[in-house]
């Protein structure tokens, strides 16, 4: 911790030398003197300091980048559809489903699981991964309106929304911008539900209640998940026919500035057109492409804004703190050479409110890893071969009871696994 750092504290610092001082003349003296001309002086200079370090961040360049996301999950009975700043992945996730009795029986007779519905486990993820690869069957009930029927049930993880996720990788590109590494931890709590077997069950009978005996999970799930991101799909009409580019190759769409909502991004989310380029100019977008004819622009809407104290869950993002050194990192494609680099890289995350940085060190590759990679979809060209060598950061967690502690450690290696393409980036907890 530095002197001018924001968290130190000239009066508190002043308070905690005092006892070290024997004499008690000594401690008075020192107190005259550090509280009246030094805790002065110091006010002055942290001032200067301040507007110095102003300046200097509002010169350095800044790197163009993809909005921060924020993802969450909340009971669907409880969300609130006027809700301006986390939408739902899906809209049809708002509309509940019923279980179709007959097509239910059918899939079962033929030896088709058949799916119900879609939990959230709030469980480790080196337990759940333990669950996954035992295949376990869970016993429970059906019932009807006559009577019920014993069952089994079976889950299996659910990647429909870690997929949307994925479409940012691309999205990305097509808007110019290097991809930043979405935390999204509850997407990997999710798990569909399906009716293995069944005993016997007239399907003229509709359903009207599903009981699972879920063991030591009963009291981790939520049965009702409505998994939520501060994205909208919007579309916007350009208002004008496109003008010549330059090279008179291409054409000039406009999008003015009034048609966006002031604070929010927008990432061009969908187009058959090929791109040049994107840029704005006087808040106006300007979208160079291959068609002279004017249409409608699909966009994601990044909204910020979300208040964390109106959703039960907290909510997880990749925000990262708006410093120098990482304008520097990102505009000039700078690595990480320092052990104090990457300290301060993992520091420089909002989520990391939630891990202690313990250490970080380079091992042999691990055979049990404790984190998983959050973008096993993304063909990196330049790592062709096995990485013999793991560079492992060790964490506390700050509540070691919190089920997502795994999750975020997850998310804070993949983030720096990009910078450490060598090495294979590990987290553990100790």
């Amino acid at each position: 911790m530095g002197i001018f750092d924001s968290d130190f504290e000239i009066n508190k610092y002043i308070q905690e030398k005092i006892p070290e001082l024997n004499q008690l003349e000594n401690r008075e003296l020192f107190k005259d003197i550090v509280s009246g001309v030094v805790t002065e002086l110091y006010k002055q200079v942290k001032s200067e300091y301040d507007q110095l370090e102003t300046r200097v961040f509002s010169e350095s360049p800044k790197a163009n980048r993809m909005p921060d996301l924020i993802t969450c999950v909340v009971d669907r009975n409880k969300y609130d559809v006027t809700d301006r700043n986390m939408k739902p992945m899906f809209e049809d996730d708002l509309t509940e489903t019923a279980v179709n009795a007959a097509e239910m029986i059918y899939s079962v007779k033929t030896n088709q699981p058949y799916y119900l519905y879609t939990c959230l486990i709030k469980a480790d993820y080196l337990e759940l991964n333990k669950l996954v690869k035992s295949e376990r069957r869970f016993n429970g009930k059906i019932e009807n309106e006559t009577g019920e029927a014993a069952a089994k049930f079976l889950i299996k993880p659910n990647d429909l929304y870690q997929k949307k996720v994925e479409e940012l990788y691309y999205i990305a590109k097509l808007n110019f911008l290097p991809y930043r590494s979405i935390n999204a931890p509850y997407l990997y709590k999710l798990f569909d539900v399906y009716v293995e077997k069944i005993d016997e069950w007239d399907d003229q009978l509709e359903v009207k209640k599903i009981t699972i005996d879920f063991d030591e999970f009963e009291k981790k799930i939520l049965y009702d998940p409505l998994p939520l991101w501060n994205v909208n799909e919007v579309v916007i009409k350009a208002n004008s026919y496109p003008q010549p580019a330059i090279d008179r190759k291409y054409y000039e769409h406009y999008l003015f500035k009034k048609q966006f909502n002031e604070g929010h991004q927008y990432l061009i989310s969908k187009t058959d057109l090929m791109i040049r380029n994107i840029f704005y100019k006087n808040g106006d977008m300007i979208i160079i492409c291959d068609s002279d004819e004017p249409g409608d622009w699909n966009f994601y809407e990044v909204i910020p804004g979300a208040n964390p104290e109106i959703y039960e869950n907290p909510l997880m993002s990749n925000e990262q703190n708006d410093t120098f050194s990482q304008d520097m990192i990102e505009y000039y494609g700078r690595r990480i050479k320092t052990h104090t680099e990457l300290v301060r890289f993992i520091k420089s995350f909002k989520v990391s409110q939630y891990l202690e940085f313990a250490d970080a060190r380079i091992i042999k590759k691990p055979r049990k890893v404790e984190t998983y990679s959050m973008e096993k979809f993304i063909d990196y060209e330049y790592r062709a071969g096995d990485r013999p060598q793991a560079l492992e950061i060790s964490f506390r967690a700050v509540d070691e009871d919190f089920y997502l502690n795994r999750d975020i450690m997850s998310f804070l290696t993949t983030s720096l696994q990009q910078l450490f393409p060598e090495y294979q980036c590990v987290g553990k907890l100790i």
